[in-house]
């Protein structure tokens, strides 16, 4: 009987091949779990800013409306919303912009989803040397957005004349944190 060398003996090569086809098939299993769970991450903070700002821009809609029919009913109710003053033609102890809109309504009138807003308004440089009195008819509106860790803030310049109110700028800022 003849020997064979151990160097010509194939007998267990297909199990090392096998083997070695399923550890680099392993290694590419664990490369896509970790790149799916890195997209579905961005794709969740994606969501989030996206959500964010179009929370904040709804603020600035219902500011904007909010802050014309102010204007229209009293010329000089912006000046005392810059000042923390009741606002003429509405409830008592109404101070604010988030009072305006939530007259009459309850507080999710705030919530745009699961995102909530906040506004705030502050008189522009108008040279007058004082920010509770609006001398030039451009107020300045800030709404900001929360949704888990994303914020976002966008901040219009209103001008009024006559019955009518325009955007004159609008600014946007945001930051989010993938979960």
């Amino acid at each position: 009987m003849k020997e064979k060398s151990m160097l010509k003996n194939e007998d267990g090569s297909i199990l090392i091949v096998t083997v070695l086809i399923l550890l680099l098939l392993t290694f590419l299993g664990f490369w896509a779990h970790n790149t799916t769970v890195t997209e579905l991450q961005i794709a969740g903070s994606d969501k989030s800013i996206k959500t964010v700002f179009y929370a904040a821009d709804a603020g600035i809609e219902a500011g904007r409306a909010a802050l014309g029919e102010l204007k229209r009913t009293n010329k000089g109710n912006w000046d005392r919303l810059l000042k923390g003053e009741d606002i003429t033609g509405h409830t008592a102890g109404i101070t604010t912009i988030d009072g305006i809109i939530e007259e009459g309504g309850d507080a999710t009138l705030r919530d745009v989803g699961q995102a909530t807003f906040t506004l705030t308004v502050r008189d522009n440089d108008d040279l007058d040397n004082d920010d509770t009195v609006d001398s030039d008819n451009i107020i300045i509106l800030t709404s900001i957005a929360t949704f888990g860790d994303a914020r976002a803030q966008v901040e219009a310049y209103l001008r009024f004349d006559d019955d009518e109110y325009e955007q004159e700028h609008y600014d946007a800022s945001s930051t989010g944190v993938a979960k």
